[in-house]
């Protein structure tokens, strides 16, 4: 029994954590429904936390797996998320606990992206490269946007600058690989979706921890952001065909926090003399929510159907992925 156990940890993926964040980013994302009152924030939190408590064991019993996955090119690059839900979980809760949650994960985080920066910059190839290596940097937003205030705004700030230059540099020599380099492994085309979440995410950043966004700079990352996630909207057609493996879960948090970012601009724009912009902008969120909604639960399932009996059941044949 307690080796079949072990035997099963060491077989969740990793990329699980991607969902994870997925799911406990879009219960707080309904939340600008004005529905729930916090109930949907919850579910998602307590969702995720179930997730990243299962990866916990796994790295806990196999700390070899989690070196190996640091390693990766690819994999070592989806790790952070595991500490990018832990911050979003840590916003649905209160006073010293979610400070101590939010610090933890931060320092996670900062671990994770020096421990990839390490690997990647000692065995450095253009042909590596892959949208997942926007996660370790650009990443850190995430505490900007789940920083619970006070005393550790001033953090969140840096922390929000740091990763928007980040994608700045990086955005560049990304473009440049996809576009005249070898094409992207099979295995790593769904992180391809993750181009949407960047300038979605630093959008979402800035306007959390800046009391008086500059609108120029809203603009031109909301043109990014929306740009970059019509044109997955696109190429969700398809890497949906795809073969499933765990790295569909690229597909949920870019999606979510799309949704998100609009949000907050809509928000912005409802404190301006432009009712009809502010009416747009909250219809089209309001669209990629709904569009994010069914592909968290899409790729959910998909995951249940892997991992459980019955989808050993339904999928005899499949072999088992990290």
């Amino acid at each position: 029994m307690l080796n079949n156990t072990r035997y099963r940890l060491a077989t969740t993926p990793t990329p699980m954590a991607g969902l994870a964040l997925g799911i406990a980013s879009l219960g707080w994302c309904w939340e600008n429904s004005g529905l729930f009152n916090g109930r949907a924030q919850a579910l998602g939190a307590i969702i995720a936390a179930v997730l990243l408590l299962i990866l916990t064991a796994k790295f806990i019993l196999h700390p070899r797996l989690l070196a190996q996955d640091l390693s990766h090119p690819v994999v070592g690059s989806i790790v952070p998320t595991f500490a990018m839900a832990t911050m979003v979980i840590s916003a649905s809760l209160h006073g010293n606990v979610r400070h101590a949650l939010w610090l933890l994960a931060s320092g996670i985080h900062v671990i994770f992206l020096l421990t990839f920066m390490f690997h990647r910059l000692r065995e450095f190839r253009l042909h590596h490269m892959v949208p997942s290596w926007f996660v370790p940097p650009v990443g850190m937003i995430v505490a900007a946007v789940a920083n619970p205030g006070g005393a550790l705004e001033p953090m969140a700030q840096g922390l929000m600058w740091f990763g928007l230059s980040c994608y700045a540099l990086m955005l560049p020599p990304m473009l440049y690989r996809l576009m005249f380099c070898s094409a992207v492994p099979e295995g790593a085309k769904p992180t391809m979706a993750i181009l949407a979440a960047p300038a979605s995410l630093s959008l979402a950043g800035y306007l959390t921890v800046t009391d008086e966004p500059n609108l120029l700079l809203v603009a031109v990352l909301l043109g990014v952001a929306v740009l970059m996630t019509s044109l997955i909207y696109l190429a969700l057609f398809h890497l949906l065909r795809l073969p499933f493996s765990p790295a569909y879960a690229a597909f949920t948090f870019p999606l979510v926090i799309s949704a998100t970012a609009l949000f907050k601009v809509a928000a912005l724009t409802s404190g301006m003399d432009e009712p009809g912009t502010w009416a747009q902008l909250r219809h089209l969120a309001q669209l990629e929510l709904i569009v994010a909604t069914l592909m968290v639960g899409y790729v959910t399932l998909r995951y249940l159907l892997h991992l459980t009996p019955l989808g050993r059941l339904l999928t005899p044949d499949r072999q088992a992925t990290q």
